[in-house]
């Protein structure tokens, strides 16, 4: 895996096939503090900034991409400034390395690229406040966004691509961790300013909506902006909860407070056991499934009671349980007499992940 490739896990995805971000770098601010400023004499990239208002410097931009990239005020749309993005946002590699190249040039430091001068120059931002770049990955034939013909990129290709994005800055500019917490998204705001081409390169910055000094934000705002040849095009907001893994997997067990059934939705994902004390076992199909019992298929083995219930969900997710049988009809009826509370969890996830809710007059059906 090279630098510009990123994991599939760290964006809370499955498979490389699903990934639609690349190349991570820090973004360059359209404002420096002066101790930003302070810290980095010696940058080449400070030659591309000018002193304005408040002890900032300001990235020079001509008056035609100010527009463009709607900076300012400057909005082609016609839409209302937001002065709260334009003291926080960070401008994309597309308008700004080729004034860097420039003046890493002048400053004769051949070899050096525009990603290393701003990476140093940020060094001294805290992380909470520095901005992301990525490149969007469009090969105009995922199998998921373009299972039809598009003349242009799907617009709910960037809502996903955002979200990756969000998961990516929120791991690397916190000190939130993968797999320590999840992001509960509260609002998701898209604003669509021009259709995006198939056949230029598209690049996203992400930009934090509402800095702030602590390091692990209990509440994100962050800003994805998409720009193409140029040109600010749409912006995708999430304002989200970071919450703990634990916390999240005790608020999400709704199944362990109802007494509701359930049914696989795919029989291939489960492999289901049933086995006595003499390690005689029967692979059953699971046909209902509550926290109080369950049906399966009839066992084609004679078992001796005591016996156990074993489910296996995709490979990974498992479950074991003492069941005591009950009446036999066209189904084996099964209930559970005791099961602990981490085996109880384990039945849950499975259920929130493969299967469907079993109505009054389907369970019956089974039980008959």
């Amino acid at each position: 895996m090279n630098n510009d490739t990123i994991s599939p896990d760290i964006l809370h995805k499955g498979s490389a096939d699903d990934v639609l971000i690349c190349a991570p770098k820090v973004a360059l601010p359209l404002y420096l503090t002066e101790t930003t400023i302070q810290s980095s004499t010696h940058s080449p990239v400070l030659r591309s900034y000018v002193s304005c208002a408040n002890q900032r410097s300001k990235f020079d931009i001509s008056p035609d991409l100010q527009g463009k990239i709607q900076m300012d005020g400057a909005f082609a749309s016609g839409a209302k400034a937001d002065d709260g993005w334009s003291k926080v946002r960070a401008l994309p590699y597309q308008i700004v390395a080729p004034h860097l190249l420039k003046e890493i040039e002048t400053a004769g430091l051949r070899g050096d690229s525009p990603e290393h001068a701003v990476a140093e120059l940020c060094n001294s931002i805290p992380a909470i406040q520095r901005s992301s770049s990525f490149q969007f990955i469009n090969n105009a034939d995922n199998y998921f966004f373009y299972r039809k013909a598009h003349e242009h990129v799907p617009g709910m290709m960037f809502i996903e691509a955002a979200r990756q994005a969000v998961y990516h800055h929120l791991y690397h500019h916190t000190n939130h961790a993968r797999g320590e917490v999840t992001v509960s998204v509260n609002e998701l705001n898209a604003s669509f300013f021009a259709y995006a081409e198939l056949m230029y390169p598209i690049e996203l910055v992400v930009d934090n909506i509402s800095p702030t000094d602590t390091s692990s934000p209990k509440k994100i705002h962050f800003r994805v902006a998409f720009y193409q040849r140029q040109t600010l095009f749409a912006t995708i907001d999430t304002k989200a909860t970071v919450i703990a893994i634990r916390l999240f997997e005790k608020t999400r067990n709704i199944f362990i407070f109802s007494d509701d059934w359930f049914a696989p939705i795919k029989q291939s994902k489960l492999v289901c056991t049933i086995s006595d004390k003499q390690e005689r076992k029967s692979d059953v199909m699971l046909m209902g499934l509550g926290k109080n019992g369950c049906v399966t298929t009839t066992p084609d083995t004679y078992l001796i009671d005591p016996v156990a219930l074993h489910i296996l969900y995709e490979g990974k997710l498992s479950f074991s349980g003492n069941i005591l049988g009950g009446r036999q009809g066209k189904y084996s009826i099964w209930e559970f007499p005791d099961i602990d509370f981490n085996e109880l969890q384990n039945m849950s996830d499975m259920i929130k992940r493969g299967f469907v809710h079993l109505d009054e007059a389907t369970l019956g059906a089974l039980k008959e």
